[in-house]
């Protein structure tokens, strides 16, 4: 059971992270009828404005309100979160190598190629390519922060056992 505790505390905010994503619409519909909604809405959108654009035409809308990430953030938030579930599947929660680094380079070309082509004028994506390339690069990047947030774990608890 002890090596799932540091699975656990990193799965958890992964989860209450992608919450928050579908929360601020949401809030946003309530919001229609109460202040105290609107409130949390503006908050949670707030929350999320250091992180991304948030440019509604780049977002899924969900309840009517655009969700509080650009549809490629949501992309690379839910895969940590689906690869994050599955990642005992996949591998041993105590087995803290990561994969080459050259997987991770490689799963952010997607990303790459469209944001480039797009931003270079050569082509205008779309919000679901927007969210399978994040989603892509996401799901990669939890083969590399769990294992490195175990190492992390293991260390203080060596610390605080001393």
């Amino acid at each position: 059971m002890k090596r799932y505790v540091p699975y656990f505390i990193f799965l958890i905010p992964v989860l209450a992270f992608c919450t928050l994503i579908f929360i601020a619409p949401y809030t946003a519909r309530l919001g229609e009828e109460s202040s105290g909604y609107l409130m949390v809405s503006k908050f949670v959108y707030g929350i999320f404005h250091p992180i991304c654009h948030q440019k509604p035409e780049r977002s899924f809308f969900v309840f009517g309100y655009p969700m509080s990430v650009c549809a490629r953030c949501t992309g690379i938030y839910i895969g940590m979160l689906i690869l994050t579930i599955l990642y005992p599947l996949a591998k041993r929660l105590n087995d803290n190598s990561t994969p080459s680094k050259y997987y991770l380079i490689a799963s952010m070309i997607p990303m790459a190629l469209d944001g480039g082509t797009q931003l270079l004028g050569m082509r205008e994506s779309f919000n679901e390519l927007r969210f399978i390339t994040g989603f892509i690069f996401g799901g990669a990047l939890i083969f590399y922060l769990i294992p490195v947030f175990n190492q992390l774990v293991l260390k203080l608890a060596l610390k605080l056992k001393k």
